[in-house]
């Protein structure tokens, strides 16, 4: 059973494009089942030189996270992607609170992210 803010490694992750890689997300609601953000080492290339899409990355410290971490991430807050609990079977542990408040900040200001999840992460 996965909970909000734990974290998860999947191996092949078939949100990533264009194909399946290693990946780990963050669990951001679960009702009426598990949605999440995917886990970045940096903020890529296409939000980078789109500066209205800033406010949507939410900086993941290693300070805080180096039980699942190597280096400071970024959780990627544009899209929530659904995940099949067999998928969520390789916990790593919880986004720190300082996190989480991050996290909600970016939710609340990414200009993107589709109002439903935006509602079901916020409430």
């Amino acid at each position: 059973m996965a909970t909000k803010w734990e974290v998860f490694f999947i191996p092949l992750c078939r949100h990533t494009k264009p194909v399946p890689k290693p990946k780990l997300v963050i669990i951001v609601y679960t009702n009426p089942s598990p949605y999440g953000f995917l886990i970045n080492s940096s903020i890529n290339r296409f939000v980078s030189n789109r500066p209205y899409l800033l406010p949507c990355e939410a900086l993941i410290p290693l300070a805080q996270h180096s039980s699942f971490l190597k280096q400071d991430s970024y959780l990627d807050c544009r899209d929530a992607f659904p995940f099949d609990l067999a998928e969520l079977n390789q916990p790593r542990g919880f986004l720190s609170p300082d996190a989480q408040k991050s996290v909600l900040e970016a939710v609340d200001n990414c200009p993107v992210l589709e109002g439903i999840h935006k509602q079901r992460i916020l409430s």
